[in-house]
C-alpha cells in the first residue's frame, strides 16, 4: 500500500454566533441537536462559502472529490477565564478539548465524585455508571453544552398552510466555542503549509456569512471561524496531547474513537463490532510484526443518520460505532510518536471524508479512583485572532509529516496589540497612494479589509453592551428576542430595510403580514412594554436608555448612519475596533490608530465608515439581540452572568 502524502491538521476554532440545530433524528418536527458539530456539517459549510465565491475548482478539489481535506467533529473548546463559574483552582491554564468520554470511564455509586477504570477490574457488590459527555484527555475537566428547547408555530411545507404545525427544538446556545482539526494531504510539505493558508483565507472571506447544521427560517447556525492559532496553522498531531508519545515495549495503550465508525462486516452488512478487526488489520497494515494483542475493548453501536436540507428528506440510517469506543491493545514492539501520528492518519471505516472513524492513541490512565472533574461551559473567553502576520516559512521537512513544534518561534516578537502584528508586511510597500486613490479594483479590495477587520470588535462591542446591561434587561424574555432576531434574518434587499423592518417592529408599527421591507407581524402590547421597560448602558453615554427607543430610531430608513455614529465603539472605551482598522489601513505607515481624531481613524477609514454605517449598524444590532439572549437565559438558569456584568 502506497503511504500516506503530506498530512498534517488545521486546528479552527469555532465561537457560535446563533442557536445551532444539528439533527439526531429524523423527526420533521423535532429538532435535537448534537452536543458536537459532526464534519459532514462542516463540510456543507465550506461548499457553500466556496459557492458562494465562485471558487468552482476548489469546490471540486475540496469538497467533492474528497482526497485534499477530511473534515473531523468539532468539540467544546475549554478557555482560560471563559467560565467564571468555575473554581479558581480549576481553571485551564491552557484552552484544552473536552472529547467523548471513554467507554471505560465509570462512576462507582448512584451519585459517585471518583471515577474508575473498570477494564482494571470492579467490586461486583458497587454499582458503576458510565461517564457521558465530553472529556478533556487528562481528565481535568467536563463540558457542560448549554441548550435551550423550544417550541413554536410554524408554516407546514405540505397539507394546510393557513394553520401552524407546532414544532419542537433543542438547540446549542450562541456564545460558546468548540474546535475541530480538519485533515489536510498533500504531496509534500510546502504544499501542505499552501493548502492551509488558503483553507484559512477562504474561511476568513466567509466571515459573517457561514452556517453550521439546521437553518430554515429560524436563523440557525451562525457561526465565526478562524484558525485556533494564526501564527502557527498547521498542527502533526490529531488531538492537543498532553503528555509524551512513547511506549515501550510490551506497554499497554488505549485506542480512542473520537468519531462514529461506519465499519462493514464479513457478510457486507453494518457491523460495529469489526472495529476491533479493522484496528488489528491496520497494525498490520502499516505496522506489520508489531506483534499487537487486543487486552480489553469497549464498542457501543448506534444509528448514524442525517437529514438533507437540499432534498428535504432524511438520508439513509446506517449502524455505527459511536464515539468513545476503547480497544486496549499492546504491542509487543512498543509504539513511537513518528508510528502513533502515522496511525492516527489513517482512519477507520467508510466515509472517511466526513470525519467519521477517526481516533487517537492513549497512554492506559493510572489506576485507582480519581476525583471526578468539574464541568465547564465552553464560553468564548476572548475573540478569535484575526489573519497571522507575514512569516518566513520554515525549511522543508525531511519527511512527508508535518514538524513538531519548532525549537525557535516562526514570529520574531509578538507586539503588544495583535491585531497590528501584520503591519509591518504592508508599511513597506511604496505605492501606499494609489490605495487611497479610487481605483475600483483596489478600492474594493480596501474595503473588503477594513470591514473584515472591523466585524469581531463589532461582535465583541454588542457583547459588552449585553452583558454590562444585564440587570436592565430583566423584562425581556430570550424568545421576544429570538422573535426580533428573525426580523433581521428576513431576506432583505438592503441593511437599511432590515434595521427599518427592525425599527418598525419594536415601535410597535410593524403592519399585519411582511411586506417588502421585511416588517413583520406587529408585537402585542406586553412584548412592546417589555421592550419600553428594558434599560441598555452605553459605556461613556449619560443615562441608560430604554431598548425601544434604541432600536425604535432605526425605524426612519435614512437614520442609521446617525444610529451608528451615536452606538460605535468608542476609545478609550473600547479601543479594539480602533486597533484593528488601523492595523489593515493602508493609508497609515505605522499600523496605530492616528491620534489628531478622536475616533482613533484616519479619514481614509472614516470615508468608509459613513459608507458602511448601515451595514455595521446592522452587525451591532443583530449581534446584540443574540447575546442579550444568552445572558437572559443565563439569569434563567440561575448562573452566573458569562461576562459578569450587571
Amino acid at each position: 500500500m502506497n503511504p500516506l502524502p503530506a498530512t498534517g491538521y488545521l486546528p479552527l476554532r469555532y465561537v457560535l454566533t446563533d442557536t445551532l440545530a444539528v439533527r439526531t433524528s429524523l423527526d420533521p418536527l423535532r429538532i435535537d441537536s448534537e452536543h458536537s458539530i459532526g464534519g459532514r456539517a462542516q463540510r456543507g459549510m465550506l461548499a457553500a462559502a466556496l459557492r458562494r465565491a465562485g471558487r468552482e475548482r476548489e469546490l471540486l478539489d475540496w469538497v467533492a472529490r474528497g482526497d485534499r481535506i477530511r473534515f473531523a467533529p468539532a468539540y467544546p473548546r475549554l478557555e482560560p477565564g471563559a467560565d467564571p463559574g468555575l473554581p479558581a483552582d480549576s481553571a485551564p491554564a491552557r484552552a484544552l478539548v473536552a472529547y467523548p468520554a471513554p467507554a471505560h470511564l465509570y462512576t462507582p455509586g448512584k451519585n459517585g465524585d471518583t471515577t474508575v477504570d473498570v477494564f482494571a477490574g470492579t467490586d461486583p457488590a458497587t454499582p458503576y455508571r458510565a461517564v457521558r459527555g465530553h472529556v478533556t484527555l487528562d481528565r481535568s475537566l467536563r463540558a457542560a453544552v448549554r441548550t435551550t428547547a423550544e417550541q413554536y408555530l410554524g408554516r407546514s411545507r405540505t397539507g394546510d398552510r393557513s394553520q401552524g404545525v407546532p414544532f419542537f427544538a433543542t438547540t446549542v446556545d450562541p456564545g460558546q466555542v468548540f474546535e475541530a482539526r480538519w485533515q489536510l494531504l498533500a504531496a509534500d510539505s510546502g504544499s501542505l503549509r499552501d493548502l492551509a493558508e488558503r483553507v484559512a483565507e477562504v474561511l476568513d472571506e466567509a466571515d459573517g456569512t457561514l452556517t453550521l447544521g439546521s437553518g430554515g427560517t429560524r436563523a440557525h447556525g451562525g457561526v465565526s471561524v478562524a484558525p485556533a492559532d494564526p501564527h502557527r496553522l498547521l498542527s502533526p498531531d490529531r488531538v492537543a496531547h498532553p503528555h509524551t508519545r512513547h511506549w515501550p515495549p510490551g506497554a499497554p495503550l488505549d485506542l480512542l474513537l473520537l468519531s462514529p465508525a461506519l465499519l462493514v462486516g464479513e457478510e457486507g452488512q453494518s457491523s460495529p463490532r469489526a472495529l476491533v478487526p479493522a484496528v488489528l488489520d491496520l497494525l498490520a497494515r502499516r505496522l506489520p510484526g508489531s506483534g499487537a494483542r487486543v487486552l480489553a475493548h469497549h464498542v457501543e453501536a448506534g444509528l448514524l443518520g442525517a437529514y438533507h436540507r437540499g432534498y428535504r428528506g432524511p438520508m439513509a440510517q446506517r449502524w455505527a460505532a459511536v464515539p468513545g469506543a476503547v480497544v486496549r491493545l499492546r504491542l509487543d514492539g512498543g509504539l513511537t510518536a513518528d508510528q502513533a501520528r502515522d496511525l492516527e492518519a489513517h482512519p477507520l471505516g467508510e466515509r472517511v471524508v466526513d470525519g467519521h472513524g477517526q481516533f487517537t492513541l492513549l497512554p492506559v490512565p493510572p489506576g485507582g479512583p480519581r476525583p471526578l472533574a468539574p464541568t465547564a461551559v465552553p464560553l468564548a473567553a476572548a475573540p478569535s485572532a484575526g489573519r497571522p502576520p507575514a512569516r518566513v516559512p520554515p525549511p522543508p521537512a525531511p519527511t512527508g509529516a508535518v514538524p513538531a513544534a519548532p525549537a525557535v518561534p516562526e514570529v520574531p516578537e509578538v507586539l503588544e496589540a495583535p491585531a497590528v502584528s501584520a503591519v509591518p508586511a504592508v508599511s513597506a510597500v511604496p505605492a501606499v497612494p494609489t490605495a487611497t486613490g479610487g481605483e475600483g479594483g483596489l478600492e474594493e479590495l480596501y474595503d473588503e479589509l477594513l470591514w473584515n477587520a472591523a466585524s469581531r470588535p463589532v461582535r465583541d462591542h454588542a457583547r459588552s453592551l449585553a452583558r454590562d446591561s444585564a440587570r436592565g434587561l430583566a423584562p425581556l424574555t430570550p424568545s421576544l428576542l429570538g422573535r426580533l432576531r428573525e426580523v433581521v434574518g428576513h431576506p432583505h434587499r438592503t441593511p437599511e430595510d432590515a434595521l427599518t423592518a427592525l425599527g418598525r417592529t419594536v415601535s410597535g408599527r410593524a403592519r399585519g403580514r411582511a411586506d417588502r421591507a421585511g416588517t413583520h407581524k406587529a408585537l402585542h402590547d406586553r412584548a412592546v412594554r417589555a421592550l419600553a421597560g428594558a434599560r441598555l448602558s452605553r459605556p461613556g453615554r449619560p443615562g441608560p436608555v430604554s431598548v425601544q427607543s434604541w432600536l425604535g430610531a432605526l425605524a426612519d430608513g435614512g437614520a442609521a448612519a446617525e444610529w451608528w455614529r451615536d452606538n460605535r465603539p468608542e476609545p478609550p472605551d473600547s479601543p479594539a475596533y480602533s486597533r484593528a482598522l488601523a492595523a489593515v489601513d493602508l493609508s497609515l505607515t505605522d499600523g496605530l490608530p492616528p491620534r489628531d481624531h478622536p475616533s482613533g481613524l484616519s479619514s481614509r477609514a472614516r470615508v468608509w465608515e459613513r459608507r458602511a454605517a448601515p451595514r455595521l449598524a446592522l452587525l451591532l444590532a443583530s449581534s446584540w439581540l443574540s447575546e442579550a439572549g444568552v445572558v437572559l437565559r443565563a439569569a434563567q438558569e440561575g448562573r452566573h452572568d458569562p461576562g459578569g456584568g450587571g
